[in-house]
């Protein structure tokens, strides 16, 4: 399901989605980030060149190491980030709008337990 619903976030490409995400967190370097998503590191400094240009994130030097660039979201990455969960959570609710009461019930149980399971 949650790679179903990922897939329709209209304003942001999942795999931009996913980094402004991460870095909701926290700024990173673009080589943590790759590590995150489990890309090469030339891909994800791909993905920080195409989010600085849209000016969702922005590099500044490392103080500790100047070689090093820290990538940290923009107010304008969080707004895109608000806005792409909007839209997962409306594209959900669309999905689940025929389910019964009683079906709904079930999903939200079995939600339940997939947390208590991945939460262990």
């Amino acid at each position: 399901m949650a790679r179903h619903v990922k897939d329709h976030t209209a304003s942001l490409a999942p795999h931009l989605f996913t980094v402004l995400a991460w870095l909701e967190e926290g700024p990173a370097t673009a080589g943590d980030l790759a590590v995150r998503e489990r890309v090469s590191a030339p891909s994800m400094s791909k993905t920080v060149g195409e989010l600085e240009d849209r000016g969702l994130v922005s590099r500044h030097t490392d103080p500790k190491d100047a070689r090093l660039k820290i990538v940290r979201l923009t107010p304008a990455g969080r707004r895109a980030l608000i806005k792409g969960r909007k839209e997962r959570d409306e594209y959900t609710a669309a999905l689940l709008v025929a389910c019964t009461p009683e079906e709904l019930a079930g999903l939200l149980t079995g939600a339940q337990l997939l947390r208590k399971v991945v939460e262990q």
